[in-house]
């Protein structure tokens, strides 16, 4: 009888491996696809109208802005011609950018209607200031700069 004991002690046991390598799988596949769903769980994507509902945004108008750009003549920077809104070319009459300011302000822009200053990197300071006094002198308030290119 010893001698079948110890037969038995000899004896490996492998539990089947393929059912274990299909289950590893699984979880792998499992926990590399749940995060990609968990950022869109409860989150649904719609177009209604901001403006009805319990708690409507009021639409905010959307203003264009008036650009005054300032453009270096080549004089050593003494030199400046102005052009407004892309379309109307003043020369270097500061006088005539205030007037056609206070046009608008007649046509009924509010003071608060915005107004970009740009310059380019070779005007003067000095210029810069004066289309500034203008703005100011047509009653405008809300005056932004460009950084000069």
């Amino acid at each position: 009888m010893r001698s079948t004991s110890r037969k038995r002690e000899n004896v490996k046991i492998q539990p089947p491996m393929t059912p274990m390598i299909d289950c590893i799988f699984q979880l792998l596949i499992f926990f590399m696809l749940m995060p990609s769903s968990a950022g869109r769980e409860g989150y649904l994507t719609t177009n209604l109208p901001r403006d009805q509902g319990p708690n409507p945004i009021p639409q905010k108008e959307i203003l264009e802005r008036l650009k005054i750009e300032l453009l270096d003549e080549g004089n050593e920077g003494e030199g400046v011609s102005i052009v407004l809104n892309d379309t109307q070319s003043l020369g270097d009459n500061f006088a005539g950018l205030r007037a056609a300011l206070e046009g608008y302000r007649a046509r009924g822009l509010q003071p608060t209607h915005p107004i970009l200053i740009s310059p380019t990197m070779a005007v003067r300071h000095k210029f810069v200031v004066r289309a500034f006094d203008a703005a100011v002198t047509a009653r405008f308030t809300n005056i932004n700069f460009a950084v000069p290119r």
